[in-house]
């Protein structure tokens, strides 16, 4: 019996514990430039979605890596000295220490989600010139 208590504990934690959120339409009322929602994490990673008006100004991340899914909206995105149109669909991954900024180009703003890895703390972030 105590065994089975145990099960249904652990089953139950698990399920509250579960991150699971639909984010095929989320977007931001705010006026704000940038938003960010955080949608999990631990020490390991963190997932955001990130929607952008104007733009990400040049910088970059010291010790962590960052993957970009982008959602909806297009932008001019650059990475080191490489610049593409990135659009829903685009998939980009970022190394750490890797120059990259984004400015939107479409009438709706950029939408995406970000993943990166080790967990963002916002305290390795770099600024461009």
């Amino acid at each position: 019996m105590k065994n089975t208590i145990t099960a249904v504990v652990l089953s139950l934690l698990s399920f509250l514990c579960s991150a699971q959120t639909n984010i095929s339409n989320w977007s931001s009322a705010s006026d704000d430039n940038i938003v960010v929602k955080r949608l999990a994490g631990d020490t390991l990673t963190s997932s955001f979605l990130i929607q952008v008006r104007n733009d990400v100004p040049l910088h970059y991340h010291a010790y962590h890596s960052e993957h970009v899914y982008v959602l909806s909206g297009e932008g001019e995105f650059v990475l080191n000295s490489d610049t593409s149109i990135v659009s829903s669909g685009t998939y980009t991954f970022i190394p750490s220490e890797s120059w990259h900024m984004v400015k939107v180009i479409s009438d709706e703003p950029l939408r995406v989600l970000s993943i990166q890895s080790p967990e963002f703390l916002g305290k390795d972030r770099v600024k461009g010139p």
